[in-house]
């Protein structure tokens, strides 16, 4: 056996050319890398993943053996133009924005010729990971895991194929929305969305939520679908439905935070806050990220608590994503003006408020500063419209001690809401209120409500999560 074949549209690597030749360049330390890395290098097995440069794209067509630790590394090669439109338009400005509630529907989405074209590059790019799926199982893998919304397409060509001698599970990383907001999609696509999920032995989610809006846009778009229990039938096909947050490696995590690269950090940030207690946003700067209404509610804090402008400051590690979509680059301008403005009425001396870390891209973002940041923290901030997990909240127990003021439409809520500090993230003034008392909260309330954040997060491990969604595929 080939160990486990971990499937994804991003890799934990991207070849560059450089002056010694073609090298891997990490792609980051964030989002499933953080949590499927650890995994596959304890438990063995290949990791298959769409190119990301043209060094990429010829190493896929060379077909040749690449690692990555103790895993091995497949590129699969995909045709430019369609990966393009499976990417950028149906993945990113359609199904993204969908999951998160981001259309304003009076005017948008409209379908179109666009957006059928792209949406026959989407079905080309899943039926070539199926195919490249296939033709892997055939030297034998002990399970499938395929993730996230660029690929929910690849088990339909997989089962028209034969299917596979191998547990298929899919795992859906945002949130899923309601029946009434999926409406909004095609009812030709509707379809093949759901059914290409029920493709799968399993389909998992971060929490019960996203689960229940699944399985109810089933019973609703195709006909003879039903739910039964943690299972929902359809043509003779039972998929079981699984809830598993993902897990953080919680050692490797505290391990990095320890490193020189992110103690100097640490010690520039801890300068530029002075003796001031540390508010801490570590985020994508996407619109479903709240960034503005987070905003908003810290200068309405200093507005009614005045003295709090001398003894706090907002210090946010953001890094800007998509900014190909109007609305996404149009909401970080909107951000850093909203930023400085709050700076310009409270500044004094020239020692602004907030203070924005803005990264050049998601490629390009230093775990190292984010770490750091959330090890200095006295309150971290998280307040999310909508998210399918969030990976921020439970990174900052594991390295430092601050109260966390979480939102309860983040999917970690459900793990960690006992011992944070609650909010409706469109509700700015009761948002206000909360931060107002995670910075009051005396300092031993504070180590002990993050003693039990930190057990919770390091009660599970990557490996854990994999084998949960290998144990739901009967």
């Amino acid at each position: 056996m080939n160990g486990i074949l971990v499937v994804s549209h991003r890799g934990p690597v991207s070849y560059q050319g450089t002056a010694r030749g073609v090298e891997p360049k990490a792609s980051g330390a964030g989002g499933l890398i953080a949590v499927v890395g650890p995994a596959l290098e304890r438990l063995g097995g290949t990791w298959m993943f769409a190119p990301a440069s043209d060094e990429d794209r010829e190493l896929a067509r060379a077909g040749k053996a690449l690692e990555y630790g103790s895993a091995a590394l497949r590129i699969v090669d995909l045709p430019r133009e369609a990966h393009r439109s499976h990417y950028a338009t149906i993945s990113s400005e359609l199904l993204s924005r969908l999951f998160h509630y981001l259309f304003e529907l009076p005017r948008e989405p409209t379908f179109g010729d666009h957006f059928r074209d792209a949406w026959n590059g989407y079905l080309l790019v899943n039926e070539l990971y199926g195919e490249a799926i296939r033709a892997h199982a055939r030297g034998g893998c002990d399970g499938v895991l395929i993730d996230d919304m660029h690929l929910m397409l690849a088990a339909t060509s997989i089962r028209a194929r034969g299917g596979v001698d191998a547990p298929l599970s899919y795992f859906h990383h945002v949130p899923w929305c309601e029946p009434e907001y999926f409406a909004v999609l095609p009812g030709a696509v509707r379809t093949q969305i759901l059914a290409g999920m029920l493709s799968h032995d399993a389909v998992g989610f971060h929490c019960d939520r996203w689960v229940d809006a699944f399985a109810a846009c089933c019973e609703r778009f195709l006909v003879g679908a039903a739910r039964a229990g943690d299972r929902i039938e359809w043509r003779g096909r039972s998929t079981s439905l699984l809830v598993a947050p993902a897990a953080l490696d919680a050692g490797m995590i505290a391990e990095r935070a320890r490193t020189p690269r992110a103690m100097e950090w640490r010690s520039r940030l801890a300068e530029s806050a002075g003796d001031r207690r540390i508010v801490v946003r570590v985020e994508r700067v996407d619109p479903s990220k709240n960034t503005l209404r987070a905003i908003e509610a810290y200068r309405l804090l200093l507005e009614r608590t005045p003295e709090l402008v001398d003894e706090t400051c907002l210090l946010g590690v953001l890094t800007p994503v998509r900014g190909w979509i109007g609305q996404y680059s149009a909401y970080v301008d909107a951000c850093v003006a909203a930023a400085a403005a709050v700076n310009r009425c409270f500044a004094a001396g020239g020692r602004p408020v907030i203070q924005f870390h803005l990264e050049p891209d998601a490629r390009e973002s230093d775990h190292y500063r984010a770490l750091a940041a959330l090890a200095l923290a006295d309150v971290l901030y998280v307040s999310p419209t909508i998210d399918g997990l969030n990976l921020v909240a439970m990174e900052g127990p594991v390295v430092g001690e601050s109260a966390l003021v979480l939102s309860e439409n983040a999917g970690v809520h459900d793990q960690l809401g006992d011992y944070a500090f609650s909010i409706n993230p469109f509700d700015v003034a009761a948002m206000r209120d909360q931060l107002e008392r995670a910075l009051d909260e005396p300092g031993h309330e504070r180590r002990a409500r993050a003693a039990a954040l930190r057990r919770i997060v390091a009660a599970r491990r990557p490996e854990d999560w994999v084998r949960s969604r290998l144990a739901a595929c009967v």
